[in-house]
């Protein structure tokens, strides 16, 4: 009797595996193209930070150029 246990749980333990791989394998080829964006788009952002950097130094050029404007309207009034 206590071969038949073991001989159930492997069986019972062969049967969760495999579900959990046909599980995995349903999840990944369900989101593939989703997933496939992402890290499309991910490589995309990382291979352009000087883009960003750029967009943040304009941002402090507005900014030093609309405080030298309001200074030069307070000397005129």
């Amino acid at each position: 009797m206590k071969r038949t246990a073991m001989d159930n749980a492997i069986r019972s333990f062969v049967v969760v595996l495999g579900s959990l791989a046909f599980g995995y394998m349903s999840l990944e080829l369900g989101y593939k193209p989703f997933l496939e964006k992402a890290e499309q788009y991910e490589r995309f952002v990382q291979s352009q930070p000087s883009h960003h950097q750029q967009q943040q130094q304009d941002g402090e050029e507005e900014e030093r150029w609309d405080n030298n404007n309001i200074e030069g309207w307070e000397e005129k009034k």
